[in-house]
């Protein structure tokens, strides 16, 4: 990436830790900032809680979404919030937990912290739903340096109007509005807000897996009334890499619903189609088992209609339910494995 845009991004960094604007927003206060382009971004301002101070610029519909399940009430975020994050980060901490390449970087901005200084080393990273957070490509580092900016003007506002965020409830999706281009037209102004409501789609059904023509001997076995199974695909909390970005793998499972059994464990990059992922899993687990499954058990209610050709194909009923009680304790179990 051009030192020079480099150069602007650490430039708009400084002033964000300069303003501070933690010391009056918390990541909760969230703006939608349109940029030139007529994409929206959702900046949330970290530091409030004294912890993390840095500011995430959250991506279009899936950056909102993340947020509208996660700030509400973090301990009730979905297992896999974490690998869903779809935004660009800044984070102000100390000199050692920097990469060597982000040492280069700052080294050649001329980048030298008084001795001793807190909070004084600003690392960047970009989050994308499954891979690995990694460094920010030139596109990114404009998209950021701008929505800094934007976000310094949008919280100045905020800054004199305590109530300012009174009318505002993120499950609502009511937010403040605004342009990039207005942020840079001098001091914003209050006329220049438009509380829009963001209303999130259900999420969408993924793409059905073909059936495959092999499994009509599948089909043709016995089936066992007393057999269920369930099904859930995950992702792995250890990072993996084919040589380049590193990433989250999906995992997919199928366990026995009586006695939790694994018939089958597949891994898949971001990059592999969910359909393809579901295909073999199903397959190899049917494969493993004698006589047909009478149920499949699965817990995500967008699946359904991707999932039931396969279940009609199989003439195995397909239900939904809150908990997987088998898939989390084989889950459970390998996380605690691979977490020492």
């Amino acid at each position: 990436m051009p030192l020079p845009v480099w150069q602007e991004l650490l430039v708009a960094a400084n002033a964000f830790r300069t303003a501070q604007p933690w010391t009056w927003l918390d990541d909760a206060d969230i703006f939608a900032v349109i940029d030139d382009d007529g994409r929206p971004w959702f900046p949330s301002v970290l530091g409030s809680a004294g912890l993390v101070f840095g500011l995430a610029l959250h991506r279009g519909e899936s950056g909102l979404r993340f947020l509208a399940e996660t700030v509400p009430a973090l301990e009730d975020s979905p297992r896999d919030a974490a690998f869903l994050q779809d935004a660009l980060l800044l984070e102000w901490g100390a000199k050692q937990d920097l990469a060597p390449e982000d040492l280069s970087v700052l080294a050649a901005l001329g980048h030298r912290p008084r001795s001793r200084e807190r909070h004084a080393w600003p690392s960047f990273r970009s989050h994308s739903p499954g891979w690995f957070p990694w460094h920010f490509d030139e596109a990114e580092a404009r998209a950021f340096t701008a929505g800094t900016r934007a976000l310094l003007a949008c919280a100045e506002l905020a800054r004199g109007q305590p109530d300012f965020f009174a009318s505002c409830a993120l499950d609502g999706a009511v937010l403040p509005t605004v342009t990039m281009a207005a942020t840079r037209q001098g001091p914003l102004q209050a006329a220049q807000i438009e509380w829009r409501r963001w209303l999130l789609p259900p999420l969408p059904s993924p793409p059905a897996p073909t059936v495959p023509p092999t499994w009509r001997a599948l089909a043709e076995r016995a089936k066992n009334s007393q057999c269920v199974l369930e099904f859930d695909i995950f992702h792995a909390m250890i990072p993996s890499s084919d040589g380049g970005r590193p990433y989250f793998p999906r995992l997919g499972l199928m366990v026995d619903g009586k006695t939790g059994y694994i018939y089958t464990m597949e891994l898949a990059s971001p990059d592999r189609a969910w359909a393809d992922l579901v295909t073999i899993v199903w397959e190899k687990a049917l494969t493993a088992l004698r006589d047909r499954p009478a149920v499949i058990v699965i817990r995500r209610p967008e699946w359904v209609m991707a999932l039931q050709p396969l279940a009609d194909r199989l003439d195995i009923r397909l239900e939904l339910a809150d908990e997987l009680p088998f898939i989390d304790e084989a889950r459970d179990s390998m996380e605690r494995h691979l977490g020492g």
